[in-house]
């Protein structure tokens, strides 16, 4: 292997300290393996990888963002438009793009994206200019999400023409994603189902689970006076995330008197005030709000200690089965979750890659009924009323694939290979 520092080029929606750890603790490893990130991405006011973000180089864009609601509205409503008709975003994307590769030699360009594709679109044409290697990485793909849950906001208050807006917008990310998807020498992304599903397009698509830090996330259990289910995330809907047998699983073991407030809490620890009211919402429905606690995110690095000290770690799904429900849904919380060897409950059981996932791991339940999610609360709950603390008996070994070093590794041996062929066909040219 060529042991000469190489630069990446990084161009990508999201960047810490706004949330996108698959490439912030990424470029934590890269420079482990000889190469040096260079980064470019969309600025969003979010703080919750600030840690990740500290000594990078990193040019942050900012489209639209501004503390004054009304101009910040303005922006956001011209940029939108500007990007749907003429791919504003791309073109401004690129001008940076071309400014630091005039400043610094870049070896190799990697885009990473969710549901948009204009950091592909820039990484694609950059390549092809520079003649230099290209890697399109997906952590999120719309075909995932049910009823348009990808376009998060809501343009007018009629349903009706709401739909018709998301339908618009769709279609033109599928268009712009799929001519990129098809010539893009090498395309990774998050799980099986995202391999199958990409596959239709380019055979060259490779898997790179989403992960742990290793440095971060490891069993450091301590005991606890109240037995605690912790969330941490985003709920983006009852549809994709679905917590009702949970509810419904407290609300009888309290009715039945095995559990009360003052010992056995809920909390949630929330990204956002739509996940906050989603979360409240469900709580009042199903009668349980006095289990429960709804607080504001916390950072990346304290997200260890509120696990460890924890006695369930609630990990939220919906059922994968039919064609309108999310599919391929693996985030970075279920892999942190494995780590700290906690009981994890899924509810509700995706009857897909989660539910294998757990089984592989031997790490909870991906609980499917009522009676069987409150089985699992009450086996852990007297465990922890005997001994002060839960503990759950996964397959270390297993998990150690889903370490954020052995995927940077991952990333770097495509990296290398790239590279090689590009050389060849220089050679030979």
């Amino acid at each position: 292997m060529d042991r000469r520092v190489k630069n990446v080029l990084i161009l990508c929606d999201a960047f810490p300290p706004a949330f996108n750890p698959r490439i912030g603790y990424l470029t934590n490893y890269l420079p482990e393996f000889g190469w040096n990130p260079i980064i470019i991405t969309e600025y969003s006011p979010q703080l919750i990888f600030t840690d990740l973000a500290v000594g990078k180089n990193v040019r942050y864009i900012n489209f639209y963002w501004s503390k004054n609601k009304f101009y910040r509205a303005l922006k956001y409503t011209f940029v939108f438009f500007a990007d749907l008709l003429f791919n504003y975003k791309a073109h401004i994307v690129k001008r940076e793009a071309l400014k630091t590769i005039k400043q610094q030699p870049v070896d190799l360009i990697l885009s990473s994206s969710s549901c948009r594709a204009y950091s592909a679109l820039v990484a694609q044409k950059m390549a092809n200019k520079q003649a230099i290697p290209f890697v399109m990485d997906l952590r999120d793909i719309v075909e995932q999400f049910p009823n348009n849950e990808h376009i998060s906001k809501k343009f007018t208050g009629s349903s009706l023409l709401n739909t018709f807006f998301a339908s618009v917008i769709t279609k033109k990310y599928l268009r712009q994603r799929n001519k990129i998807i098809k010539k893009a020498p090498c395309i990774t992304t998050v799980s099986k189902w995202h391999v199958k599903k990409l596959s239709e397009l380019n055979t060259n698509v490779q898997l790179i689970y989403n992960g742990y830090s290793p440095d971060l996330f490891y069993k450091n259990h301590t005991a606890n006076k109240q037995f605690l289910i912790s969330y941490t995330g985003r709920i983006e809907s009852s549809d994709i995330k679905d917590p009702s047998l949970l509810f419904e699983a407290v609300f009888n073991l309290w009715q039945t008197n095995n559990i009360h407030p003052s010992n056995l809490r809920i909390q949630f620890y929330l990204i956002d005030e739509n996940s906050k009211k989603i979360a409240f919402n469900l709580t009042r429905k199903y009668k349980v709000e006095n289990f429960v606690d709804i607080f504001d995110t916390i950072e990346s690095k304290l997200v260890p200690e509120v696990l460890n000290k924890s006695s369930i770690l609630l990990l939220l799904a919906n059922e994968a089965v039919q064609q309108n429900s999310p599919h391929g849904i693996i985030g970075t919380k279920v892999f942190e979750y494995l780590a700290v060897q906690k009981p994890i409950l899924c509810v509700r059981n995706d009857k897909s890659y989660l539910e294998e996932l757990l089984a592989n791991s031997n790490a909870g339940l991906a609980a499917s009924t009522v009676p069987e999610t409150t089985t699992f609360i009450l086996e852990k709950y007297t465990e922890w009323q005997q001994n002060g603390i839960t503990n759950q008996h996964v397959k270390v070994d297993f998990i150690q694939q889903f370490s954020r070093k052995y995927q940077a590794q991952q990333f770097v041996a495509i990296f290398e290979n790239l590279l090689q062929n590009s050389a060849r066909l220089k050679t030979s040219c």
